[in-house]
């Protein structure tokens, strides 16, 4: 069974964010802590942007799977708010000797999909066995294609097949291809086969999207390579993966670091065209010694960390279900954990913490309006601080707050005033907020590891 390795290494960096403080009150969207010389915000306040945004959720299914199952989990996702998957489309399961193309099961699952609303947006990946160019690690599916017109002939019958079917939005090329475990080629071949797979895609269906592979982090050199070749024209959408705090050092806060910053977004916007960033695959595992509340805390810390950057406009979540103990894994054990349900699909809490996010922000563009909100501490002392602001279409306001090392009671000023404040819970209650007086959040006890959420009503 195809599944994700993810426990590769990434680049260091210092990471964006640097916490300096013994401030009693900070401008949301910056985190202080203790320091014996005074206070210094750190990283920076994002400007008031508005932005289109989207979420999917992240499986997959080998041909030949019981659709029983599959239609199970896109139950779930209907649960969950989330009308969009993004999954695997093996070319080793669709064209299993050269020539042959077997899509029956296929489209049978794309059709399934359409039955439940969801729209797809696979990644086209794991080599024909008879197809690649060999490598040295002994494993085919990672390895580049060794005849750039078998791989353009297969790329344009999986789309043409597909293209009777409306949602399927997108074909994403390959996965990770930013390291060796999953793309045993260079810069060069992947170069060819991107812009390959891309003119294939728009021969067959011009309607749907090319997507770059989501590369394991925000890679500017990689991206440099493609950009600086003129490859920019040959896809819709910059991704990248971020899996902070379970297979990667940094935390959720300081992973969208200088070179993010400083370089990756630049070259994307400028060289690179300006193309949507996506972080399409992202995710935190229940392993021994992490409770289920502190998966629900990584995703309420991930989702608004991630959402306050004004260049990422999509999320992906890693993934529905847990892997059965029983199925083989390409990985550690980290990888039978992410699911936000159990492999028998009973619910994590962070099933319920997701199904709470998406319905506070999943309505199609926010803006960040970090600077509308002044968080003050009020007593104890802020270790380190995080707020952010989003505002939706309708006026609603979804507020933000938590302390990660320190237990301080703030007070949060709204600069745009509101009827009612909510305060919600992980699991996805939520009661009125007696306390606002219609423009500041008083009295708020923060603990390290449960953010403060609020909806504040126009």
């Amino acid at each position: 069974m195809k599944r994700k390795f993810l426990q590769m290494p990434r680049k260091a960096s210092a990471g964006f964010s640097t916490f300096l403080a013994g401030v009693i009150s900070i401008t949301a969207g910056v985190a202080l802590a203790a320091s014996a010389e005074g206070a210094s915000p750190a990283g920076n306040v994002a400007a008031i942007t508005t932005k289109p945004v989207s979420f999917e959720m992240l499986d997959d299914y080998n041909k030949g799977q019981d659709l029983n199952e599959v239609a199970l989990d896109f139950q779930l996702m209907n649960e969950l708010g989330i009308d969009t998957m993004r999954c695997s489309f093996g070319w080793d399961d669709y064209e299993p000797t050269r020539g042959v193309y077997d899509f029956t099961w296929l489209k049978q699952f794309v059709a399934l999909a359409n039955q439940y609303g969801i729209k797809l947006r696979p990644y086209i990946g794991y080599t024909a066995p008879w197809a690649g160019r060999r490598g040295t690690d002994g494993v085919y599916w990672n390895d580049p294609p060794e005849a750039l017109p078998e791989w353009y002939n297969f790329v344009y019958h999986l789309a043409a097949a597909l293209r009777p079917y409306p949602n399927v939005l997108s074909y994403e090329i390959y996965n990770e291809e930013n390291d060796s475990f999953w793309w045993e080629g260079s810069r060069f071949t992947y170069r060819k086969t991107l812009a390959q797979a891309a003119l294939a895609i728009r021969a067959a269906n011009p309607d749907a999207q090319v997507i770059l592979g989501g590369m394991v982090f925000p890679d500017f050199d990689w991206l440099s390579a493609l950009v600086d070749y003129g490859l920019a024209k040959s896809y819709d959408i910059t991704p990248f993966h971020a899996y902070p705090e379970t297979f990667e050092d940094p935390t959720v806060e300081q992973y969208l670091d200088v070179q993010y910053h400083d370089y990756f977004v630049p070259l994307n916007n400028k060289a690179g065209g300006h193309k949507p960033i996506w972080i399409n695959e992202m995710g935190y595992a229940t392993t021994a010694g992490i409770t289920k509340h502190q998966q629900a805390d990584w995703y309420v810390r991930a989702v608004s960390t991630f959402l306050a950057d004004p260049n990422i406009q999509g999320l992906g979540f890693f993934e529905i279900r847990d892997v059965p103990i029983t199925d083989p894994v390409l990985g550690q054990d980290a990888e039978y954990h992410l699911g936000l349900v159990r492999s028998d699909r009973t619910k994590k809490l962070a099933f319920s913490t997701v199904q709470m996010l998406m319905g506070l922000l999943n309505h199609g563009k926010l803006t960040i309006a970090d600077q509308q909100a002044q968080v003050s501490v009020i007593s104890g002392q802020a270790g380190e601080l995080y707020s952010h602001l989003f505002k939706r279409p309708d006026g609603t306001q979804i507020l933000f707050v938590y302390d990660k090392t320190s237990t301080p009671t703030v007070s949060v000023a709204l600069e745009i005033a509101g009827s009612k404040a909510y305060k919600y819970n992980y699991d996805g209650s939520f009661a009125a907020y007696p306390a606002f007086d219609g423009t500041t959040l008083p009295a708020i006890t923060l603990t390290p590891g449960t953010a403060a959420i609020f909806r504040i009503d126009r």
